[in-house]
């Protein structure tokens, strides 16, 4: 081995170590992402019949998102909330015929399902849902 490719060898084999202590670092501590977030297919029991929306919860540990979308378009939730304890809740503003109608949800996600109701003043109305698999 000449002294330039033992110089190339050891820069490559620093290299080499440093991406790997950055990439562990980075890592390292880093919060896991709350078990709401992903896709979900809903059932809501409405007293017009069964809705079956998307909803996509997104974010990290810093922040949750939620959007709701069905054949009527599509919702932006607020005051988005995730405990530790598996329980995600938001709250969603939609056009019923014209008139505004506030859909507070309050459920539980464990594994790959997701259970609660959105209480509104026309009554709760139970809702379950799946994690879409992708």
């Amino acid at each position: 081995m000449t002294p330039s490719t033992g110089r190339i060898r050891n820069y490559l084999l620093l290299a080499l170590v440093a991406a790997l202590l950055a990439l562990g670092c980075s890592a390292y501590g880093a919060p896991a992402l709350p078990a709401a977030v992903g896709s979900w297919n809903l059932s809501i029991e409405t007293p017009l019949g069964t809705q079956e929306p998307t909803l996509v919860v997104g974010g990290d540990a810093g922040g949750l998102t939620a959007v709701m979308t069905s054949p009527q378009g599509e919702v932006e939730g607020t005051d988005v909330t995730w405990a530790d304890d598996g329980t995600l809740g938001f709250t969603a503003e939609i056009d019923a015929g014209g008139q505004q109608l506030r859909m507070v949800f309050t459920g539980t996600v464990e594994g790959d399902a997701i259970t609660g109701v959105f209480a509104t003043d026309f009554g709760d109305m139970e809702t379950t849902g799946t994690r879409v698999v992708e």
